[in-house]
């Protein structure tokens, strides 16, 4: 008797098989297609597994060191801008005073002090500028603020100044203040620490620092002459008249020399600036070229995969064809 009947269970359980490979395959297909990276990368890659895995992780570092580049030159480029502010301010206080002292009147010099001692507001408003969460010219001390209020430092100064009997007399004094070591502007104005702030690392093995602080010499002159052309023609304080020219000549003076040696100081930052942006060039060209031996190890070819996927999709499509046609069969189609 002949065996008839519905299809044997076994040819659709191999027919199911088969669909659910293709199904397989077709899903790396897609995924290769959209990402240029093979689903099994392991099985693609065979005997090139550590090396593919170290230049990963060399990207990654780079990525890494990326970062720290964008937030150093980000770093260096506010405190740049502040030094630049300072020098901008020095030159146009002196231009007005040089001015003034050649023919100018006392309620014009009375003035041009009121500029000094805003020039020491915005200098000592600068300097204790933030940048991330730390201060920028402090030093090792990133939560502290660098110089006293600028209230406190020209009090100070002027009762110094008061108490000498002649300008030049008056002047040294308050300079070895600010400039010897244990003056007042060691133990009282400068409020950062004495330490570097930390290094940064922008590349294996390479770091960058910013040893700019508010207790550079530079800055330290700054204010002490800003401080002195301040108070020359306050006439509210007790500076004695017969001082207050020469005092203000010497001042000016000495705030030309302190602005020249500020430009300097930025041209110490700027060697600073010049290595990050050599480094980041360097890290870009070698991310470029781990990128293309990567992509050489690990990539797949979108044009080959798209055949692929292709023809799994036309073996998915007859498969699919004959299961529907073996499943409408019966005993009456049969017969």
């Amino acid at each position: 008797m002949p065996d008839f009947g519905f299809p044997a269970q076994p040819q659709m359980s191999r027919i199911n098989d088969l669909i659910n490979k293709a199904r397989r395959e077709s899903d790396a297909a897609q995924v290769a297609v959209v990402t240029g990276r093979p689903a099994d990368l392991a099985a693609t890659l065979k005997g090139r597994v550590s090396e593919a895995m170290l230049i990963e992780k060399a990207l990654i570092d780079l990525d890494q060191y990326s970062q720290a580049i964008a937030l150093a030159e980000a770093r260096a480029d506010v405190t740049q801008r502040t030094l630049d502010q300072t020098v901008t301010l020095g030159q146009e206080l002196t231009a007005s005073v040089n001015q003034l002292l050649t023919n100018g009147t006392i309620a014009n010099l009375e003035i041009v002090s009121a500029e000094g001692r805003a020039m020491v507001e915005s200098t000592v408003t600068a300097l204790n500028g933030r940048f991330a969460g730390r201060a920028l010219f402090a030093g090792d001390a990133g939560d502290a603020t660098a110089l006293a209020d600028a209230s406190v430092i020209s009090a100070a100064s002027v009762a110094v100044l008061s108490a000498n009997p002649d300008a030049a007399t008056a002047y040294a004094a308050l300079e070895a203040e600010f400039i010897n070591p244990g003056g007042q502007f060691d133990t009282t104005f400068y409020t950062g620490g004495t330490g570097s702030a930390p290094r940064v690392e922008i590349a294996r093995g390479e770091t960058v620092d910013y040893d700019v602080r508010a207790d550079e010499e530079a800055l330290r002159r700054v204010l002490l002459n800003s401080v002195v052309i301040g108070a020359a023609y306050d006439m509210t304080n007790a500076i004695p008249d017969s001082m207050r020219r020469d005092l203000i000549s010497t001042a000016t003076n000495g705030l030309r020399g302190a602005i020249d040696q500020t430009v300097a100081l930025q041209g110490r930052l700027g060697s600073t600036e010049a290595r990050i942006a050599t480094v980041k060039a360097r890290n870009i060209a070698e991310d470029s070229s781990l990128a293309i031996r990567f992509n050489d190890l690990a990539s797949a070819d979108p044009y080959t995969e798209g055949l692929r996927l292709s023809e799994i999709e036309n073996q998915l499509e007859t498969a699919f064809l004959t299961t529907a046609r073996l499943s409408r069969l019966s005993l009456t189609n049969y017969l």
